[in-house]
């Protein structure tokens, strides 16, 4: 049986660490099984080559899909690619769709649903499932795109939304359905493994966004103070004793924002650059405190108990704080310097209480994650059942 992983990569940790995620599990559950990934433009191939995974060819371009043709290849033809690495779509049992925040209005997802609806109806009519893993969905206001979704969603096996704007998003789509579920981000099942540095002692981890200044958020506002709440945050971590530091959670983009915070701070503040997402979440994890705009590092540190203080550019933030119970953490791009410094104090002195109430929302939040496991190894069990007989 071979799985798919679609929608992952590896300059983002966040979609890095879903496919660790999605691997780890695997290999609990499915042992056997073999792991497809989609080729891209940005993905190393040492690195997809370290998880011994089938390269699959994507046979599309805009918005010609001949994918198809796949399933009319003779075997003598998908042998020879096999044996220098190459599958296609007709060589791919079930497809586990990790695409984040792909599907939605704040991305140019226009021709992404378009090949998206091919694909969940030919998965359905070869008897495949396709089974979308926790992710923010929407807003949609396409009428093209949404007329796909309402037509090619029904064939998905499972939809897991991330969260009640997600799954409202897509309910007021396709209405009631039974493989549309609500299920939290699954990445809080990684263990993160601890920094092994001189420089990670009693730290502030800055984690920045890019898209905190971009087109992309709603709330134009934070264009003009997010890169000075990211340095009234770092000055006041210091006077409370902190070493801050920063985080690439992303790449370059986010390389380059570093360094233009970084240029106008009197005395700039170490770069921590780490291409292994559990070391990622591992520096996380070990922090005294967390200043994160990035979505799975604000969950990196809410799940591992630390009650991160975070910045929004789409509702997938919100809900993440109602979630753990953590909103008061949640940044708006209107807070002022005694607002901030309010809220991190806040964050470095909880109550018993509050710390109490956090530890069981990371439990709840984790039982939700093995529920959806279930659910997922259910269909893949009962596919794997019909494709042996």
């Amino acid at each position: 049986m071979i799985i798919e992983i679609k929608g992952v990569g590896f300059e983002n940790k966040g979609a890095y660490l879903m496919l660790c995620a999605i691997v780890k599990q695997l290999q609990i559950e499915f042992p056997s099984a073999q792991i497809a990934l989609s080729l891209g433009t940005r993905s190393d191939f040492l690195q997809r080559c370290s998880f011994t995974a089938w390269q699959k060819l994507a046979l599309r371009k805009n918005y010609v899909d001949l994918n198809f043709i796949s399933y009319w290849l003779p075997k003598v033809i998908r042998k020879w690619l096999r044996s220098w690495g190459f599958i296609t779509e007709a060589d791919i049992d079930v497809i586990l769709d990790a695409s984040g925040f792909s599907y939605s209005d704040q991305w140019p997802s226009k021709i992404r649903i378009y090949h998206l609806e091919n694909e969940l109806k030919r998965f359905s009519k070869y008897g495949k499932p396709y089974i979308f893993m926790p992710q923010a969905f929407g807003p949609f206001s396409n009428l093209t795109s949404i007329k796909r979704i309402a037509s090619s969603f029904p064939y998905a096996a499972m939809i897991n939304a991330r969260e009640q704007y997600s799954y409202k998003n897509l309910h007021q789509i396709v209405g009631d359905q039974l493989n549309l579920h609500q299920h939290g981000d699954f990445t809080n099942l990684v263990e993160g493994i601890p920094p092994n540095s001189d420089i990670l002692t009693n730290y502030a981890c800055i984690i920045p966004n890019k898209n905190m200044i971009s087109h992309r958020n709603p709330d134009q506002s934070w264009i003009k103070s997010y890169e000075s709440t990211l340095i009234k945050a770092i000055y006041h971590y210091r006077k409370h004793g902190l070493t801050p530091i920063f985080l690439n959670h992303e790449g370059l983009a986010d390389a380059q924002l570093i360094s233009m915070v970084n240029s106008k701070l009197e005395d700039p503040i170490a770069v921590v650059e780490e291409s292994d997402p559990l070391v990622i979440k591992g520096i996380i994890a070990s922090a005294t405190a967390v200043f994160c705009s990035r979505y799975h590092g604000c969950v990196s540190a809410l799940s591992s108990g630390i009650p991160c203080v975070g910045t929004s550019w789409s509702h997938k933030y919100e809900a993440l704080y109602e979630d753990y119970g953590m909103s008061k953490f949640l940044l708006g791009s209107d807070v002022d310097q005694s607002h901030l410094q309010r809220v991190i104090d806040d964050s470095l002195s909880l109550t018993d209480q509050t710390k109490k109430e956090l530890l069981e929302k990371v439990e709840i939040q984790k039982r939700d994650s093995l529920l959806m496991w279930d659910e997922i190894i259910f269909l893949v069990n009962n596919y794997y059942e019909n494709l042996a007989q």
